[in-house]
């Protein structure tokens, strides 16, 4: 069955606006989703109409908890009947707008899984990304102590809202997608910045190089600029890892030519070579590697390929 009929309103902002479809056009769905089920009694598949539509008319107007159980009842009936795999959807989506994410994703996954070649498995999809976002915490960019913070699902949601784009590109919903993804970014780049701030702080010099490091991998459009670089040869330096903060510099001289952290690095080179020099002369063996490795030490964010894009 095509989703033209049965497909929600595309608008974000306004969640219960996306179940206001028509009755009329419900009815359509119903009829021909029935119609040419010869082995059906009519009066099962009457049945089914009605149960679907009364649904329907439940949801359009905010019933979400009536909606549930009609589709609920409806799923009861035999599984040969085609409204079936529709009542499978909308009983998500009543699951949604009733903010009960886990269950709708469940659900949605449910229908996409029995209802592999129906033509309502990308607004499915879609959905399930769109649940993990809702789980996300409503105050999150208010940023509550580092050790409460939780964004699993914000990057649940950005895996499946990449993977939708990817396999989905000229879908109807894939200008939400894109945009939903940027807010995940944002969200998520943004704690990388609190939790560097946080470490930057208290002089805990190797957190700051690890979360750099997962940042520029993983935000390249958002991080990889020339304060970060900056902030990340600082941090090599205290680490004492001066020959990957020379790394850095010139990197810093090559990439943004001009700023105040370009003209500073030649001179910022020849000290750490000086540096280096001094420490080789005294035998230290082992100056230019910290004792304990950050998990990401293999990582060089001056090597890092574009970073026009977030895009994982």
């Amino acid at each position: 069955m095509n989703d033209a009929v049965s497909q929600p309103n595309q608008d974000p902002a306004s969640p219960l606006r996306m179940l206001a479809y028509g009755v009329m056009a419900a009815l359509v769905a119903a009829s021909s989703a029935c119609s040419g089920a010869e082995t059906v009694k009519g009066n099962v598949a009457s049945e089914a109409e009605a149960v679907y539509t009364d649904g329907l008319e439940h949801l359009a107007g905010g019933s979400t908890l009536e909606a549930e159980q009609e589709f609920q009842k409806l799923l009861k009936m035999p599984s040969y009947l085609q409204l079936t795999a529709l009542a499978r959807l909308r009983l998500a989506d009543a699951q949604f707008h009733e903010h009960k994410y886990d269950e709708a994703i469940e659900t949605y996954l449910s229908f996409v899984q029995r209802h592999d070649s129906n033509d309502n498995v990308p607004y499915a999809l879609f959905m399930v990304a769109r649940a993990y976002y809702e789980l996300a915490p409503s105050d999150l960019w208010f940023f509550p102590p580092i050790e409460e913070l939780d964004l699993t699902a914000v990057q649940q949601a950005r895996t499946h809202l990449e993977r939708f784009i990817k396999q989905y590109p000229r879908s109807r919903f894939v200008t939400q997608a894109l945009e939903l993804r940027e807010r995940c970014l944002d969200l998520l780049w943004a704690h990388h910045r609190y939790v560097i701030d946080f470490y930057t702080k208290r002089n805990k010099w190797m957190g700051v190089v690890y979360r750099l490091h997962v940042a520029m991998q993983q935000f390249p459009s958002r991080s990889q600029n020339v304060e970060n670089f900056a902030l990340l040869a600082k941090g090599y330096q205290e680490i004492g890892w001066r020959r990957r903060a020379v790394d850095v510099w010139q990197a810093i001289g090559q990439r943004w030519p001009g700023t105040p952290q370009a003209i500073v690095a030649p001179g910022r080179v020849v000290q750490l070579q000086k540096d280096m020099d001094a420490a080789k002369a005294a035998g230290k063996k082992d100056a230019e590697m910290p004792v304990e490795l950050p998990p990401t030490s293999t990582v060089k964010p001056e090597q890092l390929g574009d970073s026009s894009s977030d895009e994982g």
